[in-house]
């Protein structure tokens, strides 16, 4: 259902542009003054703009995609480390270190889920880097090293998630995209057509494939944008890849 979501959504601007067509038409005599065929270089310029916006958020959403896979993955390999250097180091403690990795993992959890602001996750990642330090206290230097280089790429993720959830892709672009969405549907209002049926058919799947668009490629743009209560939008990404994976963490901690 939730692939519906943003086609169901957009259906009343449609029956409103529709119904303000066919109300101008025929309560009160306004035949149009523009025809149709007129229309075709402003429906090309934002056909062509939709695609280059369109083109610009999917690259993003690509990377961003990959996003929560990594974070489980790094996540997953500190943890590995802990335990491998563990071995033989009976004065490690790796049910606390798990649960510093479950910790820091819950707290980007939360973030994501705006439950936990930046600067709380931060923290978490630095709480983090202070369980690996007790490795190269305890001897085990080398895994240290490579848990801090694990650690770097848990850094420059969720770096990269913010970015990506907090920029918009060339706001100048989506000034004149909207301006351009906002004119072809406006002259659809003012234009004339053949016949009753090309009216409703046209006007109808102009105002849909425009509005739909414009608001697929703002989605699009933040592909994070998941609320404290659980809601998304249409098409954020999966993150069942961090979330499989804390659950399998937290039966090795033994909070499940």
């Amino acid at each position: 259902m939730l692939k519906w979501k943003l086609f169901v959504t957009t259906l009343p601007f449609v029956a409103v542009m529709l119904g303000v067509k066919l109300a101008v038409e025929h309560l009160l005599g306004f035949p149009g003054w523009i025809d149709f065929s007129d229309l075709s270089p402003v429906l090309t310029a934002g056909t062509f703009l939709t695609g280059f916006m369109l083109a610009g958020t999917l690259a993003d959403y690509k990377e961003a995609e990959k996003l929560p896979a990594e974070l489980a993955c790094v996540l997953e390999s500190i943890e590995e480390t802990f335990l491998q250097a563990s071995q033989g180091r009976a004065e490690l403690d790796l049910t606390a270190q798990r649960k510093a990795v479950l910790v820091t993992g819950e707290a980007i959890w939360d973030w994501l889920h705006k439950k936990r602001s930046s600067e709380e996750m931060y923290t978490s990642l630095e709480t983090l880097g202070v369980a690996i330090a007790q490795l190269d206290i305890h001897g085990a230097g080398p895994h240290a090293s490579r848990a801090l280089r694990e650690l770097h790429n848990l850094r420059r993720a969720v770096t990269r998630i913010g970015v990506i959830s907090r920029t918009n892709f060339i706001s100048s672009g989506y000034a004149l995209l909207e301006v351009l969405t906002i004119l072809v549907l406006g002259m659809t209002l003012i234009g004339k057509f053949k016949n009753f049926l090309t009216e409703v058919v046209l006007v109808p799947f102009i105002t849909l494939i425009f509005v739909y668009m414009l608001r697929l490629i703002r989605d699009l743009d933040d592909p994070f944008e998941y609320a404290a209560d659980g809601s998304r939008g249409a098409v954020e990404v999966e993150l069942f890849p961090l979330k499989e994976y804390l659950d399998r963490l937290a039966l090795r901690v033994g909070n499940k």
